[in-house]
């Protein structure tokens, strides 16, 4: 059972279900560990939009020191993150939509932009989008270090042939590689996970000094996530960490004990009690995702079965007391997905005792023809 947030029961009787609601105390304990990390390492963070996807939040994270940057998943992100002020943005992953790149191309004019590459054809498309627009990207090499998504495999003779079209582009600078070990993060043992970590290190180092004495530059290294940051640094993996959950939290990182505290959870309210042992939350699929499992109560004596449409079932231990309307907050398990089903998360900010609500606004953005970023809305959405 995750600690309960601090966010008084008056606050929490105001907000709609199902809304998203945050607790910015724990938020801010959350950054300052991750500050307090990288401080004496080589590293610094990047943090990752894409967990949270609100402006508001990436900006608290940015001013709390220890960071090089932001990381967006999407020019989408990143055109969010350009008109919030953030200066320097890698984009973590291949851009081939024709309008995506112009974009991309565009926003190197008003912010440091990086971009990830694994091939020929990236490196391509890239220079001809940034030489129309008179722009200049950075690039970074994405090495296949476990997850088999993108990325170059170890020791693949395409690595070179990457860097040599970087280094022939007239638009592009290469800068480093990206390494993300998605397959390490929720591992449950620790040992498994640094164990993963270090193999990935010297993968990195492997293909560091391949690009290095062939005479590419490779002064960044890019990847990591919440639950091998502390491994990633201790190993010396990466001198850019990644990490985009920690900042809220969900139960599956609580799970495996990373060093950060959960502070956001759904606000559902119970609807139905048949019985002594069962009951019915107004929550469902529509305000969280279940793809790392069923959220997890934070009252004691709660145990969620499963989620329909727009309600989760529960189990009550004997002697719960659960009332008709009553609220019951419900921690997420996969943070990202869940957010992104929401407009708005509710803030409280006990400093200033107020409750705030900060717009979702990187959420579900495309790209459309002459380069306007728009916010999309699923039909039919009912979240807060």
């Amino acid at each position: 059972m995750p600690a309960m947030l601090e966010v008084p029961a008056a606050e929490l009787a105001l907000l709609p279900s199902a809304s998203l609601v945050v607790d910015l105390a724990a938020v801010d304990r959350n950054i300052q560990r991750a500050a307090s990390m990288v401080a004496g390492s080589d590293a610094r963070m990047r943090p990752h939009f894409k967990a949270h996807r609100s402006s508001r939040l990436m900006l608290r994270q940015l001013a709390a020191g220890g960071c090089v940057g932001a990381t967006a998943q999407t020019v989408g992100e990143a055109v969010v993150l350009v008109a919030a002020g953030v200066e320097d943005i890698l984009v973590a992953a291949p851009v081939v939509d024709p309008q995506a790149l112009a974009t991309l191309a565009r926003l190197a004019s008003h912010a440091a932009m990086s971009v990830v590459v694994d091939c020929v054809e990236h490196v391509a498309m890239l220079d001809a989008a940034a030489s129309l627009e008179g722009s200049r990207l950075r690039v970074l090499i994405e090495l296949d270090v476990g997850s088999g998504r993108c990325g170059v495999p170890f020791g693949d003779e395409r690595l070179l042939g990457v860097a040599a079209a970087c280094a022939d582009a007239a638009h592009l600078t290469l800068v480093g590689i990206q390494a993300y070990e998605g397959h390490a993060s929720l591992r449950d043992d620790p040992t498994v996970r640094a164990t993963l970590v270090h193999q990935v290190a010297a993968h990195i180092r492997f293909e560091r000094a391949r690009l290095t004495a062939a005479g590419y530059p490779c002064e960044v290294m890019s990847g990591a996530g919440t639950g091998t940051a502390q491994a990633s640094i201790a190993a010396r993996a990466h001198n850019e960490i990644q990490a985009g959950s920690y900042v809220l939290m969900d139960s599956a990182y609580a799970a495996i004990g990373v060093p950060f505290e959960s502070s956001v959870a759904c606000v559902t309210r119970c609807v139905s009690r048949r019985e002594d042992s069962a009951a019915v939350l107004d929550a469902g699929l529509k305000a969280m995702t279940t793809d790392h499992g069923v959220p997890r109560p934070f009252e004691p004596g709660i145990r969620v079965l499963g989620l329909s449409d727009e309600h989760s079932r529960i189990a009550l231990s004997p002697g719960v007391d659960l009332r008709i309307g009553q609220v019951v907050l419900l921690e997420p398990s996969h943070l990202d997905p869940t957010v992104n089903l929401h407009d708005a998360l509710f803030v409280w900010d006990a400093a200033n005792q107020r409750m705030e609500r900060w717009p979702v606004d990187g959420r579900r953005t495309t790209v459309d023809a002459i380069g306007h970023t728009e916010t999309v809305a699923p039909q039919g959405q009912t979240a807060g």
